[in-house]
């Protein structure tokens, strides 16, 4: 899994570097489902896995760069 995680970071970098307009909607792509604007429990639990994600991604980084490191 550790090398679909740098394919995928590079990949990303490199979108990002060459300052396509592509790279926006990688990154809008990623969010389209995510709904901020909803004021309930359903928006607190799509907060909550939403940050979850992020979490478990932040996680996968760190131990990839502790490898590589």
């Amino acid at each position: 899994k550790l090398k679909d995680l740098e394919e995928g970071i590079l990949a990303l970098m490199q979108e990002l570097e060459d300052g396509t307009p592509r790279a926006g909607q990688i990154l809008k792509q990623t969010y389209d489902k995510f709904d901020t604007n909803m004021r309930s429990d359903d928006a607190l639990l799509k907060n909550y896995g939403l940050l979850s994600c992020f979490r478990k991604d932040l996680h996968k980084t760190e131990t990839y760069l502790r490898v590589m490191k």
